[in-house]
């Protein structure tokens, strides 16, 4: 992880010394370290001047996602299309078109107004909305599941892919989310969606 984490410091670095915005992908299956990777990098440069993306936000809501998944469940069948069925990646799409097609040149600021995102961690809701000021040396990590999807790839300038083995990440899930859910339920989610949407996105992106 230090060489990657290096690496991506030294992109950084080169980003900065060119005046240039820089679009970092962080993307992997669940529990693989993400969300720690973009955290760290965010303590590291300690800079006021980095915004994350997290692609948690694009989820769809709670009751909509738990309906779709009923059937998976109960027959016991994989589900493959979190991206299409779950989130609305298109949310990310549009952010990232919008600081792309800015010209910084002529104006020094983008004011970017975030809508009816995913509240995981207060409400379960689609309540969050953010308000986040980009400028041409600001740092952009787009942090979670699909960064490899082509509508978000084609405007990240550096994306990372981290994996880990398979027992290794129901191990984290579960020891992640054991305050709330049974370890049971979640080795079943883990086995139906998380690793089969996974796979069968990397098959079509990766």
């Amino acid at each position: 992880m230090s060489l990657l984490f290096n690496k991506i410091l030294e992109k950084i670095r080169i980003s900065k010394q060119k005046g240039n915005n820089l679009i970092i992908g962080i993307d992997g299956p669940t529990a693989a370290g993400k969300t720690t990777l973009a955290d760290k990098l965010a303590k590291k440069i300690n800079s006021k001047n980095i915004f994350i993306f997290r692609l948690d936000w694009t989820l769809k809501n709670r009751n909509h996602r738990e309906n779709s998944l009923k059937y998976f469940q109960l027959n016991e069948a994989n589900f493959f299309y979190e991206p299409e069925d779950h989130m609305d990646l298109d949310k990310t799409v549009e952010f990232l078109d919008k600081i792309k097609k800015f010209n910084f040149g002529k104006k020094n600021k983008l004011n970017i107004h975030l809508k009816n995102l995913y509240n995981r961690s207060v409400s379960a809701k689609n309540d969050l909305n953010i308000k986040q000021t980009i400028d041409r040396n600001t740092i952009i990590i787009i942090e979670g599941h699909y960064t490899a999807y082509t509508n978000i790839s084609n405007k990240i300038d550096f994306n990372i892919l981290l994996l880990a083995n398979k027992k290794e990440l129901l191990k984290r899930k579960i020891n992640r989310v054991k305050s709330y859910r049974d370890p049971s339920v979640t080795k079943q989610y883990f086995d139906l969606i998380d690793v089969p949407s996974f796979v069968n996105y990397l098959s079509r992106f990766g």
